[in-house]
């Protein structure tokens, strides 16, 4: 545990200071973005090529990524307003990236957009037919506007939480950043109250956006969950199937939050700030949630076994039968099983290589979950995953990390007025 904050002297403040301010990339690396753009690329070229020649299935990968890609943005940033409520102090590195994940939100949501404006008609069944005692729910302008409005507030929230944790990392630093982010800095931290006034006040916008985006991420995850997926089979139902879903995205925000501290770390030399112990410590949180997540589809599973109701058990054993079986049990064995072996030790969970490598396997088998829970509704009888869905989900990566190394170009990977408290720099 923490044995309390011990606040940096003048001296190694300011070093510290200076240190931070000057790994500060200010303009992205072009080699790596030429490398995002060539990944966007390969995903216009095969989801046009799908749109083409096979339209539902275009559809079925462009939502299964919309919804995969912005489940990871919201539920890290589910993850770093969860640290605050717990008056996690471990962990002020951890925070600052969680936040860098929100850069992506905006483009979720064109994607979204595009979505609804112009793949419902192909990808949502019910908007050919619908039974007119789910009308009332299942229509297109309530759909437009449930979506819209949700996400939209969601993100309003997620923007001004991630600006106010900019804030007094923007006033310690507008002093010492490159000329082309002093704007940017002045802009954050204008109108600046006084140290124990911005601290008071932050505090009170925290202790209220914090639970707001938690409770706001819980129901609109839930509804996109309905609206994108369980409605392709709208005689199919689950209770507990949003709460799954949507504790999948957190996993998914864990592991990414993970997965690029451990490369941060050794890109921008910031192993004084990123330590092994926080590692481990974001290492028993994917490994406590891998767990939780597998709780949930046991949680599903049996009263829907015990049950033994056709409307209930046609949905999961059709995901259990060729030719959805073998990818039904990679997803168990990548999402629970490999992640609760290898992450049970505290070598594992401390080490960047295997904390990164679990990470992406958690990554992965959530993408593939995706799949199985949207795929086989559309096509029960063919096995759509493969080459073509990959492509399409190069595109999203692309998307993904240009949004995110654009963030983590212009504001410190670190919580700045963390480490000079002395609160974060250690971990566990």
């Amino acid at each position: 545990m923490s044995h309390g904050p011990t606040p940096l002297p003048p001296a190694e403040r300011e070093a510290v200071l200076k240190d931070l301010a000057g790994k500060l990339r200010v303009r992205p690396n072009p080699a790596r973005r030429r490398i995002w753009m060539v990944c966007m690329a390969i995903g216009l070229a095969t989801f046009a090529w799908l749109l083409a020649t096979e339209p539902q299935r275009a559809w079925g990968a462009w939502a299964i990524n919309t919804l995969y890609w912005l489940g990871i943005a919201q539920g890290a940033i589910v993850l770093a307003c969860a640290i605050r409520l717990a008056n996690g102090r471990w962990a002020g590195p951890i925070v600052r990236i969680a936040e860098s994940l929100s850069a992506y939100m905006p483009f979720g949501l064109a994607a979204l957009a595009i979505l609804l404006a112009a793949g419902i008609w192909t990808y949502l069944p019910w908007t050919k037919h619908v039974e007119p005692r789910q009308a009332a729910y299942l229509n297109v302008p309530f759909l437009y506007i449930r979506t819209l409005i949700g996400q939209g507030l969601l993100w309003w929230m997620t923007r001004a939480l991630v600006r106010t944790s900019l804030r007094t990392d923007a006033y310690l630093l507008k002093g010492h950043v490159p000329a082309e982010l002093k704007a940017d800095y002045d802009k954050l931290s204008d109108g600046w109250k006084g140290d124990d006034a911005e601290v008071a006040a932050q505090r009170d916008r925290f202790s209220k956006l914090a639970p707001g985006i938690i409770v706001a991420y819980a129901v609109f995850s839930t509804l996109l969950c309905w609206d994108f997926v369980m409605s392709l089979t709208p005689e199919w139902t689950s209770t507990l199937f949003g709460w799954w879903f949507f504790m999948g995205a957190f996993l998914s925000g864990i592991a990414m939050t993970a997965l690029i501290a451990t490369r941060l770390r050794s890109r921008y030399a910031l192993e004084r700030y990123i330590t092994p112990a926080h590692f481990w410590d974001t290492g028993k949180i994917a490994f406590g949630f891998s767990i939780f997540w597998v709780y949930q589809f046991w949680s599903q599973y049996l009263p829907i076994w015990y049950a033994n109701m056709p409307e209930e058990t046609g949905w999961v054993f059709l995901r259990f039968e060729p030719p959805w079986r073998t990818l039904a049990w990679t997803v168990f064995t990548f999402v629970f099983l490999l992640p609760f072996i290898g992450l049970m030790n505290i070598h594992t969970k401390r080490s960047p290589f295997w904390l990164a490598l679990f990470s992406i396997i958690i990554l992965g088998g959530l993408w593939m979950e995706r799949h199985i829970l949207v795929m086989p509704s559309l096509q029960p009888d063919k096995f759509w995953v493969g080459l073509p869905e990959i492509g399409v989900t190069l595109g999203f990566l692309g998307l993904f990390g240009w949004a995110v190394q654009g963030f983590v170009s212009r504001y410190p990977a670190v919580k700045v007025s963390d480490v000079l408290a002395g609160q974060g720099a250690h971990g566990h």
